[in-house]
């Protein structure tokens, strides 16, 4: 045996000459020590083919020996040569029986092929497996498995397995453990090299036993009380809420395919950049994703063609993004929803009406209520800042000042990249800023005790302002007197109306909380509102 020199080629079995370097072991013929041998083997790999054996070979000398594990493992991955020796080698072997199966190999040679064995036997052997002795404390082994294992039983399995058992007789200590009599002294066998320690045997005790039998127990522990974390809470609140609007929780793949943001057109920022697999399944989910959406589209159009055509699903789940110099990507928990076809099938009293943009808004509208976000807002998105939703059918969502998400219908060219060719409306919000909205305690609001006086404002303005805009105009002109207001009327004519106009009819609801409105100081409220909003959006009064 002696270390390859560097930069010595070798022809292998599999006929391929390979380079070699001095951590590569060799096994050579000849004066090994003087270095003049010259390499047959590559230790623990594969043989050499100058020393192959053919239908011409008469004498054959047989070796057996052990290598480290290690070593094999490197020599191996360096020159990509795999072999059966060197899967064995790598998970190690029992060094104490080389003798054994060099016998036995030259006794199947006699027996098969009718050869003739050579006197003597070269055995170098310079440091012997040691195998420790362990004990097997019985009642702490019974504490650590729970169940009632005897001696006798534990001593059964252990002798099956090939091991050497005694009873201890005395109080004394095996392996720097106190054993008391009945315990057990355990010495594994050498092909057991993964028996070290105490717990290895109590495993083995134990599958052997069967784990089917140990009875199912309550941990214990004094004043332990488990509950939900509020981040928990809301989640609940947060699935309950989405399936009692019809939504159905699914789960889709974290991984993703890198054409993914080609074809949902999502613009990223440097930080958010994807996150590769060093070692994917396959090309299609080599990257983790940085959106719910596209597995969802997928979700949608694997149910359009398989018939299914009402399809309203959900998710919660993680996105991941990397940037340039950061060690681990950054994860993000994101709700994400998909709604298309219609809520209901039809009937003989009841059509069948395809969900659009607001029944989008009235799921979110109700999550944000149940979760009791206040002041929420949509915000009207253009086309620049989502490529990927129909323009003027997308919105940004706010609670407060601070942006959770958005919503809107998926761009048609979007859509058509997997394959739907139907209207789908979807939503994203984030979890961590959604969660930190919602206000855990809900205001109370006495039941009324005094009536509401109402008034309709029909406003006719440009056709940018939003209906949203004005309805805070009204509720800061209003103030407290202001029940409720309410959007009941778009309107829109060029000849009526003019070119770029729009009407918006709402009704306002007027009440004090200590006494009964009289008319004048109503109507005088109610001139305050309409002059306020007449100034701010440039709007006037439709007669």
């Amino acid at each position: 045996m002696r270390a390859a020199r560097e930069g010595e080629k070798f022809t292998t079995l599999d006929e391929v000459e390979r380079v070699l370097d001095s951590d590569i072991t060799c096994i050579v013929d000849g004066n090994a020590a003087g270095g003049a041998g010259a390499t047959v083997a590559l230790a623990g790999v594969m043989g050499g083919l100058d020393s192959e054996i053919t239908d011409a070979t008469v004498n054959i000398l047989l070796e057996s020996a052990t290598f480290s594990n290690g070593h094999t493992s490197r020599t191996s991955r360096k020159l990509q040569l795999f072999s059966e020796s060197s899967a064995r080698y790598e998970r190690g072997v029992d060094g104490a029986t080389c003798d054994e199966f060099s016998a036995r190999a030259a006794a199947l040679m006699i027996e098969v092929a009718g050869g003739e064995l050579c006197e003597g036997v070269v055995d170098v052997y310079p440091a012997p497996v040691e195998i420790s002795e362990l004990p097997v404390r019985l009642q702490r082994m019974r504490d650590f498995l729970g169940a009632e294992i005897s001696a006798e039983e534990s001593r059964r399995i252990l002798e099956r397995l090939g091991c050497e058992v005694k009873n201890a007789q005395a109080v004394g200590e095996c392996n720097g453990f106190a054993v008391s009599p009945g315990d057990l002294l355990v010495t594994p066998p050498t092909f057991r090299p993964d028996l070290t320690r105490e717990i290895d045997l109590y495993e083995e005790i134990l599958r052997i036993w069967g784990m089917n039998r140990v009875q199912s127990t309550l941990p214990g522990g004094r004043q332990r009380i488990g509950e939900k974390t509020e981040a928990q809470h809301r989640m609940s609140v947060i699935d309950r809420t989405l399936r009692a609007c019809g939504l159905n929780q699914t789960m889709t793949y974290v991984f993703a395919s890198p054409d993914d943001n080609a074809v949902m057109r999502m613009p990223y920022t440097d930080a958010q950049q994807p996150v590769e697999l060093i070692n994917p399944m396959n090309n299609e989910q080599s990257h983790l994703r940085r959106s719910i959406l596209p597995g969802l589209l997928g979700s949608v159009a694997y149910n359009l063609n398989h018939g299914v055509e009402n399809v309203h699903l959900y998710e919660a789940g993680t996105v991941f993004f990397a940037a340039e110099g950061r060690q681990l990507p950054k994860e993000r928990t994101m709700l994400c929803g998909v709604l298309t076809g219609s809520w209901t099938e039809a009937g003989w009293n009841n059509p069948e009406v395809a969900i659009d943009f607001f029944d989008g808004k009235g799921v979110i509208e109700t999550l944000l209520r149940e979760l009791n976000v206040a002041k929420m807002r949509f915000k009207p998105l253009d086309a620049e800042v989502a490529p990927w939703l129909q323009p003027g059918r997308a919105a940004e969502i706010s609670a407060g000042s601070k942006q959770i998400g958005w919503l809107g219908e998926i761009h048609p060219q979007v859509s058509a990249g997997f394959d739907i060719t139907v209207p789908v409306v979807a939503f994203e919000l984030d979890v961590k800023a959604l969660i930190t909205a919602a206000e855990q305690v809900r205001p109370y609001k006495d039941v009324p005790q005094y009536p509401a006086v109402t008034f309709d404002l029909a406003l006719v303005v440009p056709e940018e302002v939003a209906s949203e805009k004005v309805m805070q105009i009204i509720g800061s002109a209003a103030g407290s007197m202001l029940d409720e207001v309410r959007l009941f009327d778009v309107y829109r004519d060029e000849k009526k109306l003019g070119a770029g106009k729009k009407s918006l009819a709402f009704g306002l609801s007027y009440r004090a909380a200590d006494r009964t409105l009289t008319v004048e100081e109503v109507e005088k409220l109610h001139q305050k509102v309409v002059g306020k909003v007449t100034a701010a959006t440039g709007g006037e009064i439709r007669a």
